[in-house]
């Protein structure tokens, strides 16, 4: 039980920055929405980002997961060639958005935004050569500078930002001083974003001060075989994260909802999905400590319990978030869209805190494969997954919208999940014991469909009342899975 203990308390101190970072970010969400009355302009934003996080993933090339693979020999040299593998990834890549900034623009259908694009691959290529240094604080088990590190990078982001949207239009409509800055508008995010980034050159130049320019072939080359098939799982992934947001501009007729474009709806459902974020938050967080612990523990005999003891507690977590949000998601949105325009697709969030849960399980599940080093399973998977996003998007989104995006999702998580268990039980045997957690979701799911049917007519008592029951369902748990470890002395 100390190692579940102490996983636990690397996930909170991951997850510190991860919910602070998420919650400080979504507190701008009543800003944008004052500031950027248009929802068709953050849903420029939202797609330009959703790009940004596919780019990522190509920038990294799986050289994270392989670097913990591998510094369990030798963590130096697994810290150098990676680290040199991504910086001349990066800098390759970068240097063609860059100039080419403005044809992308015109070829991804924003032809005003040659400029952000430009910053865009600052933002990538800072965010790629700090990826391993990041790592090694992971792999050395410094949560706390990892989270601090993080902490500071968004502060300095969200002054800047309020900066930039609330305190340069009072300081231009009021001090001449200030004529001579353009007004960009949106880009102003992107511009605090690359600041900020920078600054964690700062902050990590310890670990960056320890890199050496190293290259290998005979060393590199397990390195890159190991990597190729996560790295082309992470792009499956992260584009069965992010397409939903880039067809749904597409592939939705402009006439579908009465009060807004295809733009304006992917604007409102890119600050929807947020709301559906914080299960998205806690799966980062596990991981961020998870890879680090599984790696530490695959030669232990006792691995395979340990691990399904891990699924376990994940998956009972995982549901009490689902609940909580759900059940107060009117509360919250009520707090962060602050504008009724955002506020007409919160029947969403239920789906997606739960198409996120399912996603969170195969991130559990696919330990077998990195441990055995069987990665190309996770590359079959993420495919399957890509079609059935693709498909299920271009069908379902002209007939039913939003929610065509949702259930892709859903169905694209629960392929991947089902076919990662069964190759998993063949190849790297775990005793999980789903059937245990059967209750667990009956009585989650019943909660959540009850008080989505049933709103006190007072709006604040109502607001009260789930608050109140989200306490009696967070201590009642407490004590019912305090109770068994009891009896089971664990």
């Amino acid at each position: 039980m100390s190692q579940l203990k102490s996983l636990a308390g690397q996930t909170a101190i991951y997850g510190v920055s991860s919910i602070f970072g998420r919650l400080i970010n979504y507190a701008l969400v009543p800003l944008y929405t004052t500031v950027f009355t248009d929802p068709g302009q953050m849903g420029i934003v939202t797609g330009l980002y959703a790009y940004t996080a596919i780019f990522m993933v190509i920038y990294t090339f799986g050289m994270e997961t392989a670097f913990f693979r591998y510094a369990r020999k030798d963590t130096q040299s697994a810290y150098h060639l990676t680290s040199t593998a991504v910086i001349i990834i990066s800098t390759v890549f970068s240097l063609f958005i860059f100039f080419f900034s403005s044809s992308i623009a015109s070829l991804i259908g924003y032809p005003d935004t040659g400029l952000f694009i430009k910053w865009i691959a600052l933002i990538l290529w800072i965010d790629a050569v700090l990826a391993i240094p990041f790592a090694k604080l992971r792999h050395e088990n410094k949560a706390r500078k990892f989270a601090a590190a993080k902490i500071i990078n968004i502060i300095i982001n969200i002054l800047l930002q309020v900066g930039f949207l609330l305190l340069l239009p009072f300081i231009k409509n009021n001090y001449s001083i200030a004529d001579h800055i353009p007004d960009i508008g949106i880009g102003f995010i992107f511009l605090a974003n690359l600041i900020a980034n920078g600054m964690l050159f700062i902050i990590l130049f310890s670990e960056i001060r320890q890199l050496r320019f190293r290259f290998n072939w005979a060393e590199f080359k397990p390195i890159l075989i190991y990597s190729a098939p996560i790295f082309v799982m992470g792009v499956a992934g992260m584009f069965n994260e992010q397409l939903d947001k880039l067809l749904l501009e597409y592939m939705l007729p402009d006439t579908f909802y009465s009060n807004m474009d295809s733009t304006a709806a992917l604007g409102v459902y890119g600050q929807t999905f947020k709301l559906g974020i914080f299960m998205m938050l806690a799966i980062q967080a596990f991981r961020y400590a998870g890879e680090p612990f599984f790696f530490s523990k695959a030669e232990d005999k006792n691995a395979p319990e340990l691990f399904a003891k891990v699924m376990h507690y994940f998956i009972i977590a995982g549901l009490l978030l689902f609940v909580i949000v759900s059940i107060n998601v009117d509360l919250i949105a009520q707090l962060f869209l602050r504008s009724p325009a955002y506020r007409v697709a919160l029947y969403l969030v239920p789906l997606l805190l739960f198409s996120k849960l399912i996603y969170g399980i195969y991130v559990n599940l696919s330990i077998w494969f990195k441990l055995s080093d069987k990665t190309i399973f996770g590359t079959y998977f993420s495919i399957v997954g890509v079609v059935i996003t693709v498909l299920g998007n271009v069908l379902l989104i002209p007939l039913i919208g939003f929610m065509g995006c949702v259930i892709s999702m859903i169905a694209c998580y629960s392929v991947m999940a089902a076919l990662c268990y069964y190759y998993g039980q063949k190849y790297y045997p775990i005793p999980y014991k789903f059937q245990l957690l059967i209750p667990y979701l009956v009585i989650s799911v019943a909660i959540v469909y009850l008080l989505d049917h049933y709103h006190y007519p007072n709006l604040h008592l109502d607001y009260a009342i789930r608050i109140i029951l989200s306490g009696i369902i967070i201590g009642a748990l407490y004590l019912f899975e305090k109770n068994k470890m009891k009896a089971k002395n664990i």
